[in-house]
């Protein structure tokens, strides 16, 4: 491993673009894409999603504030374009040293045409969203043209962006979202005398987003105490392997082998039904993620077949964990919205459990009161985890390692198309919270409302991402799928 950073900052090619290499975290998303090119779809393409809505008044023009609110929006991805020039690059194989590099250009002549578009397609974001939408290479950002309720007089956009992975995630994506109403709302309100800052201004390479690397102050060289920790690691995998449990997978119509279309499913509960809910959870002493984990743990137990006697299984998964927090000013918020800041725990979650037999004549009350006790315990051993993996100091030194261990190489080809992967033999669901995002996007900014925020990454295997994220006081579980 080199022991300086050379290779990870940004630099003048000379040849009218900006380059530098991709660590391990942006690497590992490449390379899922790279080696599921064959599909002909992107693995792990970022969809974000927001409901923008301008209120008109009853003596105003509905047309006229419609094309302010398209100009605005217009002139606002211009100016995040300056503000997170990233997300005018892309990634690409260096055919000079066989390494996968970030590339932005100089030239930004015919961008905004490529990457932002208004559509009137008769569909919401959401519906359009599941219906096969483009996965462009550059970052894209489709303003849909939605009629308002008829009880609401307002201009409504619903804004849907597309990004290859590893140039966002999914926090990140929500993070630039905040950034961009609020460009959006000043040119909304300045109207004509509104002008994006010039991205022919030199100072804009000055805004491109480092590798997490960098941005968290890592070292280049592993620390004594982060070999150790791998080779824990090591130690636990093997003592997994040797023991050779049944895992609970999630059952799946076998036969397609190439993937479909990705979906997403949302359940929105109401302001009062969030409240009680949050409210039974803190009464055990849990988080509405631990809650919902565990009850994913349990309903994989339940899918389990079932056999005359009981038998142990185990649910497995991993934690998504936020890293913008260990990354040092100004990378540990909104000014760094367009980059790759988060990683895997380091410990696999493990759930031991039995799948009841056939024989089992216990009263049904009695069954009853088990599984309770059990879903309780359950939720116990969430906590447990999810504070484990939060208040770790040192892990983000080690997830840079991790991404490189548990990723496949991309091919050194860029004209490639390996084979598709086969679907898994043992799926399993997992879950990604993304918490209050009030925290992150803000309601209203000027004239501007803001509803319906939420992020999911296109899945391609036979898996289940669930999701999780609470917004004006409503919680959203949400489910991502492959239609195959």
């Amino acid at each position: 491993m080199a022991t300086d950073y050379t290779r990870f900052k940004w630099h003048d090619t000379g040849y009218e673009e900006w380059i530098r290499e991709l660590d391990e975290t942006e690497l590992s998303y490449t390379s899922l894409h790279r080696n599921w090119r064959g599909s002909g779809r992107s693995f792990f393409h970022m969809t974000g999603h927001l409901t923008l809505e301008v209120p008109v008044e009853n003596d105003a023009d509905l047309s006229t504030i419609e094309k302010r609110v398209d100009s605005a929006l217009a002139k606002a991805w211009l100016a995040l374009r300056y503000y997170h020039p990233t997300i005018a690059s892309q990634t690409k194989l260096d055919p000079l040293t066989g390494k996968y590099i970030k590339a932005y250009p100089r030239n930004s002549i015919g961008w905004l045409e490529k990457t932002f578009f208004v559509l009137s397609t008769g569909h919401t974001g959401a519906e359009w969203a599941n219906h096969d939408p483009p996965a462009p290479a550059l970052p894209t950002l489709y303003a849909l043209v939605v009629p308002p309720s008829e009880h609401k007089r307002v201009v409504r956009r619903d804004l849907v962006f597309r990004s290859p992975h590893d140039i966002i995630d999914g926090i990140g994506t929500l993070l630039l979202f905040d950034n961009y109403v609020r460009h959006t709302a000043e040119a909304f309100a300045q109207g004509d005398t509104y002008q994006p800052p010039s991205l022919d201004d030199p100072t804009v390479f000055q805004n491109l987003s480092p590798p997490f690397r960098v941005a968290a102050a890592i070292p280049p060289e592993p620390s004594e105490e982060v070999m150790h920790r791998l080779a824990d690691l090591d130690l636990a995998d093997a003592a997994d392997k040797a023991r050779n449990a049944e895992v609970a997978t999630l059952p799946y119509k076998k036969g397609a082998f190439t993937p479909g279309i990705h979906r997403r499913v949302e359940l929105k509960l109401s302001p009062e039904e969030t409240a009680r809910l949050t409210g039974a959870c803190k009464d055990v002493g849990a988080t509405v993620t631990h809650v919902f984990h565990a009850a994913i743990v349990l309903v994989l137990r339940n899918l389990q077949p079932i056999r005359d006697d009981p038998r142990p299984v185990e649910y497995v998964g991993y934690l998504l964990r936020n890293e913008r927090g260990s990354c040092v000013p100004a990378f540990n918020g909104h000014e760094h919205a367009a980059a790759v800041y988060h990683s895997t725990s380091s410990e696999k979650l493990i759930v031991n459990m039995t799948v009841p037999g056939r024989n089992n004549d216990s009263p049904k009350e009695t069954r009853q009161q088990e599984e309770k006790n059990e879903f309780l315990q359950i939720v116990q051993k969430m906590r447990e985890f999810y504070l484990k993996v939060r208040d770790d100091p040192e892990h983000y030194r080690l997830a840079p390692l991790l991404w490189a261990r548990r990723s496949i190489p991309p091919p050194l080809d860029e004209h490639a198309i390996p084979s598709v992967l086969a679907p898994s033999d043992s799926p399993s669901a997992s879950i990604s919270s993304m918490g209050r995002i009030d925290n992150i996007i803000r309601q209203k900014q000027g004239e501007i409302e803001v509803y319906n925020p939420w992020v999911t990454g296109e899945e391609l295997r036979n898996g289940l991402g669930l999701f999780l994220g609470t917004f004006r006081g409503s919680l959203s579980p949400s489910a991502a799928y492959n239609d195959a």
